[in-house]
C-alpha cells in the first residue's frame, strides 16, 4: 500500500566507481549521456580508453540486448576496473564545462508516482527508449546513468554542501572534452541526517532522464517483492543527481527536429491552403533574424525550416506557450507527419546532416525558459517528448550503482 504523501528522499549507497589504479586516468573513462552520443564521439572515447563507460551504456546491434554488457560488467569488477565503495555515501559531484560550474548530490531517489507531486516530469516519453533503458537495467542489475533532477534547496542545505566542498575531494580530474570533475563522499551520519531533513520537503523537476525515470517505475512494478515494505526494495529507488537551481542554474537548450520524406515544396502547398505562411530566406542567418522578428508577436509562433540547401521561416498562430507543443500538437498533424518520420537532434548541424542522406526538412525549435518548464510541471501538464535539453549535462561513469551493493 503506497502512502498518499511520501516525502522526497535521496539515500546514501555504495557507489560503483572506476579505479584509477587499474584503468588509468579517470578522465578517459567517462562519457556524455547516451542520447547525445554520435558515432565519432563513441570512436574517440573507445580509442582513448577501452574501459570507457560508453561500452556499458550503449548496446551493439549484433549483441543480444545488453547480455554482453552484463558480462563486461562482471569481468570489469572481477579485474578491479570497477570497485564498489566500502560504505554507503551521498556523493557531492561538481563539474565545470566552459566556465559554468554545476554542483549537486548523487544518491538513490525514492521513486514517486506523478500524482504524489514529489518528482515532477514535464515531458512525454517514447516507448522505444523506455524499453531500451529498462532492458539495460533489468539485464545488468545496475543504474549506470543518473537522471538529472533540479530543485530549490534551503539555505541550510546550501551551507551544508558548501562546508562539505571545502574538504579535499576524493576524485579530481579533467575529461577528454576539457571539462573538470570533482567528487566528495559524504558519509558522516550527522551530516547525512541533516541533509535528509532538509530534502524531505523538496519537489524536484526531472530535467534530464524522463525515459530512465519511466524505466525505473516500470522495473519497480515488475521486480520489487510483493511483501517488501514501502521503499525497502532496491527497485524502489533509482540513481539521481540533484542540483539546486538557485545556486547552480542550468540552462535550457533546444532540441531540433528532422522530418523525413517532407520537402519545402510540400510545406508551401500546405501553407498556401491555410492560415500559415512560409517565407523564403536568403540564408541561415537571415532566416533566424526573420524568425526573431516574427516571434516577437506573442500571438505568433515562428520556426526556421531548411532542407539543407534552402532556408525559410514558417509562421503560425500560437496555440501553446511552448514552441515544441505548437509543432507536435498543431503543425505535424496538419502536415500529415507520422512519429516514425521525426528525428530529434541536440544541434542544428547534426539535424541538417540527415538531409544529406535522404530528402527531408529540418525544423529549428526555440526552447522554453526554465520558468516555463517549472510552471508546466507544477500544473501537471506534459510537454511533447524531447522539448528541453538542460545544460550543461553531467558525465556518465563518475559514479554508478550496482543493485547488489544496495
Amino acid at each position: 500500500m503506497v502512502s498518499e504523501h511520501r516525502p522526497f528522499t535521496l539515500r546514501p549507497f555504495r557507489g560503483l566507481r572506476f579505479d584509477p589504479a587499474t584503468v588509468g586516468d579517470p578522465g578517459t573513462v567517462i562519457s556524455p549521456p547516451y542520447d547525445v552520443l554520435d558515432a565519432d564521439t563513441v570512436r574517440d572515447l573507445e580509442a582513448a580508453n577501452r574501459h570507457n563507460v560508453v561500452r556499458l551504456i550503449l548496446s551493439r546491434h549484433f549483441e543480444r540486448p545488453y547480455l554482453a554488457v552484463r558480462e563486461r560488467l562482471h569481468l570489469w569488477r572481477a579485474r578491479s576496473y570497477l570497485r564498489a565503495d566500502d560504505v554507503p555515501a551521498l556523493y557531492l559531484y561538481e563539474y565545470t564545462v566552459e566556465d559554468v560550474r554545476v554542483r549537486g548530490l548523487v544518491g538513490l531517489v525514492g521513486l514517486r508516482q506523478e500524482s504524489e507531486r514529489v518528482v515532477l516530469p514535464h515531458e512525454d516519453v517514447m516507448p522505444g527508449p523506455v524499453d531500451d533503458r529498462a532492458v539495460l537495467m533489468r539485464t545488468t542489475g545496475t543504474n549506470l546513468e543518473p537522471i538529472l533532477l533540479v530543485h530549490e534547496g534551503t539555505q541550510r542545505l546550501r551551507d551544508l554542501i558548501d562546508r562539505a566542498a571545502g574538504e579535499a575531494p576524493a576524485a579530481d580530474f579533467v575529461a577528454l572534452d576539457r571539462s573538470r570533475h570533482r567528487l566528495w563522499l559524504l558519509t558522516d551520519e550527522a551530516l547525512l541526517g541533516a541533509v535528509a531533513g532538509e530534502l524531505a520537503g523538496t519537489q524536484a523537476l526531472i530535467a534530464d532522464g524522463h525515459h530512465r525515470y519511466a524505466a525505473y517505475l516500470r522495473l519497480q512494478a515488475e521486480l520489487r517483492g510483493a511483501a517488501s515494505p514501502e521503499d525497502a526494495s532496491p527497485w524502489d529507488h533509482g540513481l539521481a543527481l540533484l542540483v539546486d537551481q538557485h545556486d547552480h542554474p542550468l540552462q535550457v537548450g533546444p532540441i531540433h527536429r528532422s522530418v523525413a520524406a517532407l520537402t519545402l515544396a510540400d510545406l508551401a502547398d500546405v501553407c498556401g491552403d491555410g492560415s500559415d505562411a512560409l517565407a523564403r530566406a536568403s540564408d541561415r542567418e537571415a532566416a533566424f533574424e526573420t524568425r526573431a522578428v516574427r516571434a516577437a508577436d506573442p500571438g505568433t509562433a515562428a520556426f526556421v525550416v531548411s532542407d539543407g540547401r534552402s532556408w525559410a521561416v514558417l509562421t503560425t498562430a500560437r496555440s501553446h506557450d511552448v514552441d515544441a507543443a505548437v509543432l507536435h500538437e498543431r503543425l505535424f498533424p496538419l502536415w500529415g507527419v507520422a512519429e516514425e518520420q521525426v528525428g530529434y537532434h541536440h544541434s542544428l548541424d547534426q539535424a541538417l546532416q540527415t538531409t544529406t542522406r535522404q530528402p527531408g526538412i529540418v525544423v529549428a525549435v526555440h526552447p522554453p525558459t526554465v520558468a516555463e518548464v517549472m510552471d508546466v510541471a507544477a500544473r501537471g501538464v506534459r510537454m511533447p517528448r524531447k522539448s528541453t535539453s538542460f545544460a550543461p549535462k553531467p558525465a556518465m561513469g563518475v559514479v554508478m550503482r550496482d543493485l547488489q551493493d544496495s
